[in-house]
């Protein structure tokens, strides 16, 4: 047998090549998992979590979200000829139009001419039911006559955080008429 030098041996050549062949395929799946963790991460910061993020803010802001309407009823009326004042004790249904439970603290109306104030406690109000809440009504017959009153509202929402809702329109034709007769009465 004769070994020629210049020509490596057959089977050495296969192990290189299929030496060759395992590093070639290692460094594609490496490549790949690279490319699939990079990609992952980014779809992950660019897409999945602000989605998540905005979901969890509209969740936040719906349980957050207060909405009520007031309508006042009619109350028992003094009037006062020495101050040219008339008081009204009487009541304004609340009525939540929220999509979440609220607990209303306290209903204030502070314009010109006009004081609303309500009692501070709570009132828990579901989604789409109404509650009276006794309020002191003092209007000064010396200052114009509103044409409207508008409200502020103090409540607790399910988050367990105070928010103050202000302008609220309060439908007041009961304590607007009885301004006028009470007014009247004073001269």
């Amino acid at each position: 047998m004769v070994i020629d030098l210049d020509q490596p041996p057959q089977h050495e050549s296969r192990r290189r090549r299929l030496t060759g062949t395992r590093a070639v395929a290692l460094v594609v799946l490496g490549s790949f998992l690279a490319g699939v963790l990079v990609g992952g991460v980014t779809a992950y910061l660019r897409w999945y979590r602000p989605v998540v993020s905005s979901a969890e803010e509209a969740d936040r802001a719906a349980s957050a979200t207060v909405s009520v309407l007031l309508f006042a009823e009619p109350g028992m009326v003094t009037a006062d000829g020495g101050r040219r004042q008339v008081r009204i004790e009487a009541q304004v249904t609340v009525v939540n139009a929220g999509p979440a439970p609220v607990n209303v603290m306290a209903v204030r109306v502070g314009q010109p001419g006009v004081t609303v104030r309500s009692a501070e406690r709570e009132r828990q109000i579901a989604p789409g039911a109404e509650t009276p809440v006794d309020v002191t009504v003092e209007f000064d017959c010396t200052a114009d006559e509103p044409l409207n009153l508008a409200a502020s509202i103090t409540a607790e929402t399910e988050d367990e955080q105070l928010r103050t809702v202000a302008p609220v329109a309060l439908h007041g034709t009961p304590w607007i008429q009885s301004r006028q007769d009470g007014c009247a009465r004073v001269g």
